[in-house]
């Protein structure tokens, strides 16, 4: 046989076996993966038992890792529930063993305290955190503004409101301390400087934004220069401010103090 016959058939065997050998390494099957189940590819965010939800009407608020919103009851202003029986009903009490919150959120925020039922509570930011049962399904916000007293729970809030009988509804800071009117200050102009307010220092949100319930009216707030170069929020023209000999939150011992601080009533009035 010819020699280059020869060498046309090697070198077409060769070729033969390296297309088979090709061709069985296309038509192998990919090895299998892990399937991503949309319970796998959301695992990290599942993890967190509470986070920040966004709403164009109320922005940043907080709910359960179900998307389920948290309120704040304003009678909650010292840090401990006062919502039991039918109350306790309507509003059911937030509570998970393991606190793992959300990007935005603060760990170091959230507390538990123990009910007068024996139950637990989880807090933030000294608020103890609630559902309304009129909430059916994630997103929903039909608790904000009830009866003046439950609002939704954000992380940003520059004033809230507290409720105490026999004072009614006034201002608080976020964090529960009471804020005062100064009797002897004229509309949108403080009159507290040096050793006054030192004793009752004037109160400015950090940073200067505005976040209120919404039963507020954001027009009534301003934010005044006073004449050392500083901001004081303003409510209704009338300065805000703290008083030192408040220890603790909800407490209200400024009110009355010679006659001429009161708590800041929302209805904007100085006795």
């Amino acid at each position: 046989m010819d020699t280059r016959v020869i060498s046309y058939v090697i070198i077409a065997l060769i070729i033969g076996v390296a297309l088979g050998y090709g061709a069985s390494k296309l038509a192998a099957p990919a090895p299998m993966q892990p399937q991503q189940t949309g319970s796998a590819m959301g695992a990290g965010e599942e993890e967190y038992t509470i986070k920040l939800a966004y709403s164009p009407e109320y922005g940043l608020y907080l709910v359960d890792k179900d998307g389920r919103t948290l309120y704040f009851f304003a009678k909650d202003v010292d840090g401990k529930s006062h919502c039991y029986g039918e109350c306790a009903q309507k509003w059911p009490v937030f509570y998970v063993e393991n606190i793992n919150p959300g990007p935005g959120l603060d760990k170091n925020d959230f507390g538990v305290i123990t009910r007068d039922d024996g139950t637990k509570q989880i807090t933030y930011k000294g608020w103890p955190l609630y559902y309304f049962f009129q909430d059916k399904n994630p997103g929903d916000i039909n608790g904000e503004g009830k009866k003046g007293v439950w609002f939704v729970a954000k992380p940003d809030y520059s004033v809230m409101i507290g409720v105490k009988e026999g004072l009614g509804a006034y201002l608080v800071t976020p964090d529960g301390r009471t804020l005062y009117f100064f009797a002897n200050d004229k509309p949108g102009n403080s009159t507290c400087y040096g050793m006054c307010a030192e004793k009752w220092p004037p109160y400015a949100p950090k940073p200067l934004s505005l976040v209120i319930p919404s039963t507020l009216n954001i027009t009534d707030f301003s934010f005044i220069k006073r004449n050392d170069g500083t901001i004081q929020l303003a409510y209704k023209g009338h300065p805000l401010y703290l008083w030192i000999n408040d220890k603790t939150r909800g407490d209200t011992t400024g009110h009355g103090v010679k006659g001429v601080w009161f708590v800041a009533s929302i209805t904007g009035q100085i006795p």
